[in-house]
């Protein structure tokens, strides 16, 4: 019979004290930012109390990459995406000041073969999902793994790190403002709803009507929009519904659908109002300009970065932070 083991790997000591491997090697080899409570947390269950505790420890993790993964679906492969672009941007320079590098990581619905491979490889020490699902594989991954990681987006989970823009209380006070100019007729064109994102704009559009007592006809509700075929068919479809307002997802819709107002001749705002749950460049340069729910998505992409590299540090954070949003009506809706 094999005789008793006397050491003990990182992933024991991390799942023991509910912490991450990296906080557990970072703590052992006195490199990074873990809290001195943290770090007598790991030597006391390791049940030496110091230093030369660790050795049997160091082979199985030789110490932080210092590098984070962010994670993009694979439908955000254009990274000309002003969101993105914007979100990459707070999480480069944050993770920048902090001594990091980052790495581009793509996955589908179901397809995390891209991360899997990071993970066990352990080239990196965290990770940030740039966006998320309703029933989430990376999420599902990354909890399974036992990787820090930050989530932008909603999660219907307390235990996940999380931060997002408000999006049903932007989508909520849009909708209002519309009714309150006399509008009863808005049509709601919107994305996937497996994504959180696209499911809480559909939820503050409906919240919108409800707080207002007005009724929704369900007739101008699309969507499930995510390919240019199917966005034609749904502003055909909404259309023949004689809306006064078209309200979209988000800006590249909203930027879409008016050249396709353009080319049926109709105009904005004197025959259909034109609106959107998210604002870019690419609406305030248009013409008219189309009113839109405005979000920083700079800040949202460096606090993600702040509160995993926090985490890494073994700092207490709070694991749902929201940020704010503004709604600008422009000459689309007059």
């Amino acid at each position: 019979m094999a005789g008793k083991r006397d050491e003990v790997t990182i992933a024991e000591v991390a799942e023991a004290l509910n912490i991450s491997k990296t906080t557990v090697s970072r703590a052992i080899s006195g490199k990074g930012r873990v809290s001195e409570a943290t770090r007598a947390r790991v030597f006391d269950y390791i049940g030496k109390g110091r230093q030369d505790a660790a050795a049997p420890l160091r082979t199985a993790q030789q110490g932080p990459t210092n590098n984070l993964a962010l994670v993009i679906p694979k439908h955000f492969m254009r990274l000309d995406l002003p969101f993105l672009r914007k979100c990459m941007g707070g999480v480069w320079n944050m993770a920048a000041q902090r001594g990091y590098d980052l790495l581009l990581c793509y996955a589908g619905e179901t397809d995390v073969g891209q991360l899997e491979r990071q993970l066990e490889s352990h080239k990196v020490d965290g990770v940030i999902l740039s966006r998320t699902m309703l029933h989430d594989e990376c999420v599902q991954t990354l909890q399974r793994y036992n990787v820090p990681f930050v989530a932008i987006g909603r999660v219907d989970d307390d235990k996940v790190p999380q931060v997002d823009n408000d999006q049903v209380g932007a989508t909520a006070e849009m909708t209002r403002l519309l009714l309150q100019l006399g509008m009863r007729r808005i049509a709601y064109m919107g994305g996937c709803t497996n994504y959180t994102v696209n499911e809480d704009r559909l939820r503050g559009y409906l919240r919108g009507f409800s707080d207002c007592g007005v009724q929704v006809d369900q007739k101008l509700i699309w969507t499930g929009i995510e390919t240019s075929e199917q966005r034609i068919d749904a502003l055909e479809g909404a259309l023949e519904q004689k809306p006064e307002c078209l309200l979209c997802a988000d800006d590249s819709m909203a930027a879409a659908v008016l050249q396709e107002l353009r080319a049926r001749h109709i105009k904005v705002p004197e025959q259909v109002k034109l609106a959107s749950f998210y604002d870019s460049e690419l609406l305030i340069s248009s013409t008219p300009q189309i009113s839109a729910a405005q979000f920083d998505g700079e800040r949202l992409g460096a606090t993600a970065c702040r509160m995993l590299l926090d985490i890494l540090a073994g700092k207490q954070i709070a694991l749902r932070q929201m940020q704010g949003y503004q709604v600008i009506l422009r000459e689309s809706t007059k």
